[in-house]
């Protein structure tokens, strides 16, 4: 049970990485959203679906061949439900911070480039009652593009390492809790598309 807390915190992290793609030499960005459900898996807690929202205001217009992308930022929101914030507050967890590594696919033109990228979580108070959210970001490494043509950024599975945190600041006594999420099969995972020239 003291897993299923961090199942939603997981979520929210692991979907911020795969967001923050890069960019192409270009001098103008675009918006990108994109909501997905995942499903994390804890040790005692089980299985648990993390509804998660990934959205970036920078993502690129265009990009030009073997001309390195500038970073793009992203923000990853998710809801923790009552009942796992219940579960922090059993296993003493006011508070809660820690990373999320996305893996991340970016198709440029037929040709896969498989990635990571670790984001970050802010401490975030954890209340007494109700549901809260955890917002995670951070930003990708720039690319490299080879070939011209349409070009992808797919969201893909991502492993939380997540730390509940005592009033005083302290960890509490589980530690911290590494939880791997899967991206709930049938949905779109396409985050952004783009064109290289």
């Amino acid at each position: 049970m003291k897993t299923g807390l961090f199942t939603r915190a997981a979520a929210v992290l692991m979907v911020a990485g795969a967001l923050s793609v890069a960019t192409a030499g270009t001098s103008s960005a675009a918006t990108a959203e994109l909501s997905l459900t995942y499903s994390c898996q804890f040790s005692v807690a089980g299985t648990h679906d993390v509804p998660t929202v990934v959205s970036s205001p920078d993502m690129p217009d265009s990009a030009a061949v073997g001309v390195p992308t500038a970073p793009a930022s992203a923000t990853v929101t998710s809801t923790v439900s009552d009942d796992v914030r219940n579960t922090l507050w059993w296993i003493g967890g006011r508070s809660v911070d820690g990373t999320l590594t996305t893996n991340i696919a970016v198709d440029n033109a037929g040709s896969v480039q498989n990635l990571s990228s670790t984001l970050t979580i802010p401490n975030t108070p954890v209340p007494s009652s109700g549901t809260f959210q955890v917002v995670a970001s951070g930003t990708l490494p720039a690319l490299t593009l080879a070939n011209a043509g349409t070009t992808s950024i797919n969201l893909g599975n991502a492993d939380l390492a997540l730390t509940p945190r005592y009033e005083n600041g302290d960890p509490t006594w589980i530690g911290v809790v590494h939880v791997p999420c899967t991206v709930v099969a049938g949905q779109p995972t396409k985050f952004y598309e783009f064109q290289v020239a």
